[in-house]
């Protein structure tokens, strides 16, 4: 069984390098594509995972074992996420799919289709990703984040509401105006809208964007 972070951490503080290598390859992977889909920019992502594990290094003797890692380690990426988008310069429109692509993440729909031709299936999702990916964009920075923690990542609230240090009401309040906002930018009947009995058109499904309730 693996170990848990905390006592990863215990033996490194404790001097030993292994138990870091260890913390690095249990959470890089899942920090870069939250950065990709932050930052849109892989090689900046890649920055942001170096200098995330670099700050966890140079306040070792801050980190408080009793409460859990991974909405620190987290926070800090989003942190420098932010930092960057403050900095950054407009991305143009077709670096968009190329930057997603980079990424090993899961796809960022889940389709069910009705016999539909593999030609098809590869069209809708490619269409699909192309409109999330500009959608995405259009959203303010502290909404795009809930966003990826939650959907992308699969955080609980109390760990959004850890990773972003907010309130676990304002996680909530996030989430549900940048689902809204999302469902404008996508146009809400030909993505999200389920098809009709006499339409062939394959079912498109975006998790957690197919109804106005809840969040």
């Amino acid at each position: 069984m693996p170990l848990a972070d905390e006592l990863l951490l215990q033996q490194f503080k404790a001097g030993d390098a292994r138990a870091f290598r260890a913390l690095v390859e249990r959470y890089a992977p899942a920090l870069y594509r939250a950065a990709v889909r932050l930052v849109l920019d892989p090689m900046e992502a890649e920055n942001v995972v170096q200098e995330t594990f670099l700050r966890v290094v140079t306040s070792l003797d801050r980190i408080q074992l009793k409460k859990p890692f991974k909405p620190y380690v987290y926070r800090i990426a989003i942190n420098l996420c932010y930092d960057y988008g403050r900095k950054k310069k407009p991305i143009p429109f077709a670096e968009l799919d190329r930057a997603a692509k980079s990424s090993s993440e899961e796809p960022q729909s889940e389709m069910i289709l009705d016999e539909a031709p593999a030609v098809w299936e590869y069209l809708e999702k490619e269409a699909l990703a192309h409109q999330v990916n500009s959608a995405m964009q259009k959203l303010s920075a502290s909404y795009r984040a809930v966003i990826v923690l939650r959907y992308f990542e699969e955080f609980s609230y109390e760990e959004i509401a850890q990773s972003l240090d907010i309130p676990l009401n304002t996680v909530r309040t996030h989430l549900r105006r940048a689902k809204q906002e999302l469902r404008m930018h996508l146009g809400k009947e030909n993505i999200l809208s389920a098809r009709n009995d006499t339409d062939t058109t394959p079912r498109v499904y975006l998790p957690g964007l197919q109804s106005a309730k809840g969040s």
